[in-house]
């Protein structure tokens, strides 16, 4: 009974997290459209050093939901890195930093990839229970 009860619960929230991918993608989705949009209506005069730095600011913010919502989808540590490594560099890129937060950033990047590198392998995934699944058919 409490296997049962565990399996159901599990299926929720699995369920419940391809609904909110799907909701955050078309989000995104939308959002890229309106960036699009705006870009597209903005003349060429008018894309200053400001224009540029908050359509980077968008640009990157939709590319850290993409990585997000990949990282919802396939539970695997890698993608939990991915998404840590974009959204870092998105802050170092977009945010003016002064020195001492810019090497800090540096610095959870270059150990964000050490951890990719020697640390990781193919097969560190999150969820054990699907390897389960795999392995049984």
């Amino acid at each position: 009974m409490r296997k049962h009860f565990n399996e159901l619960i599990y299926n929720v929230a699995r369920y419940t997290e391809i609904v909110l991918s799907i909701v955050i993608l078309i989000v995104i989705a939308l959002s890229g459209l309106r960036l699009i949009y705006t870009t597209a209506g903005t003349s060429i005069l008018n894309m200053d050093t400001d224009f540029f730095t908050t359509f980077l600011s968008q640009a990157l913010s939709l590319v850290v939901g993409v990585e997000f919502v990949k990282m919802l989808c396939r539970h695997s540590a890698q993608t939990v890195v991915e998404v840590l490594l974009f959204a870092t560099a998105r802050q170092m890129v977009v945010e003016h930093l002064d020195p001492t937060q810019t090497l800090i950033g540096i610095i959870g990047i270059g150990i964000l990839f050490g951890i990719r590198k020697y640390l990781m392998t193919d097969s560190d995934d999150m969820t054990p229970h699907l390897h389960e699944e795999k392995s049984e058919k």
